[in-house]
């Protein structure tokens, strides 16, 4: 596709998510973090995703493009008794971990996309077999992390993802801008308490936790797009001070700005020379 259509969801089914093509912002559950390819994901049950490509990928003439290979199943699509047998203990684990989503490193991502591209053509058993040594691959895997810090499985929300789209839409397309917590609220046909708390249910955060989140993934990719200065970054993404874009990108990411470009730099130099 020119760009992932697919809107801010949630189904009862397990999803693993490879990205093969393309980068942009990934929201999973309560976290917000920059994607690219080879972005390798797996989602529990009724945890809300969205995978949001950059600007450029929405722009009328764009040539560029959006893939991934999805692979979604029910829990007990093998019979409820499987899970409980000894030899699946370790599978039973992921996808209780599952449900808070986990991010595989690019050691197991490039492990698992074979057998994902195998299952997409394969017939009879085989199917069946690549899935078992795709969960075993996950299973033992070192470099998976959890990524949403609220559980969300046990939920049963209203689907609403249209209302949350259009905020999501409008923070995107209007980052650069000064955008209030009442302006946003308007668009979805809120006041300003009903619509925090509204935010708060659907994502764990306040509105404005979340508008920071989006602006310094933004922040995080600008930085290590090209050779802008920090002040220009800072701008670029919303803020109108430089001491406070500070402050929040490394409350958010640990680091500040220009340690993040140096070591993250440094990561890409060793991945891509």
């Amino acid at each position: 596709m020119p760009y992932f259509d697919n809107p801010w969801h949630y189904h009862p089914e397990i999803e693993l998510t490879l990205i093969t093509k393309s980068k942009g912002t990934r929201f999973v559950g309560d976290h917000v973090e920059r994607f690219k390819e080879g972005d390798l994901v797996l989602l529990g049950s009724n945890l809300p995703h969205y995978w949001r490509n950059d600007a450029l990928y929405y722009r009328p003439n764009s040539t560029e493009m959006a893939e991934a290979m999805i692979l979604r199943f029910s829990l007990d699509f093998l019979g409820k008794p499987l899970l409980l047998i000894p030899e699946m203990h370790g599978v039973k684990q992921l996808i209780e971990e599952a449900s808070h989503g986990i991010s595989y490193g690019q050691i197991t991502s490039d492990r698992v996309k074979p057998f994902l591209q195998k299952m997409h053509l394969a017939k009879g058993i085989d199917p069946l077999i690549n899935f078992l040594q795709i969960f075993k691959i996950l299973s033992q895997a070192k470099d998976g992390r959890a990524l949403s810090k609220k559980f969300f499985g046990e939920s049963n929300p209203i689907n609403d993802s249209d209302r949350m789209n259009q905020v999501l839409n409008y923070i995107h397309f209007h980052l650069q801008e000064n955008i209030t917590l009442e302006m946003v609220a308007n668009l979805s046909n809120m006041n300003a308490t009903a619509f925090c708390r509204y935010i708060k249910a659907k994502t764990n955060k306040t509105f404005i936790e979340l508008l920071n989140d989006i602006r310094i993934a933004y922040a995080c990719r600008l930085l290590l797009d090209g050779p802008r200065n920090i002040s220009e970054i800072c701008y670029n993404c919303g803020f109108n001070n430089l001491t406070h874009f500070n402050y929040i990108f490394k409350k958010i990411t640990g680091t500040n700005p220009s340690n993040y470009r140096k070591s993250k730099g440094e990561i890409m130099n060793k991945v891509f020379v």
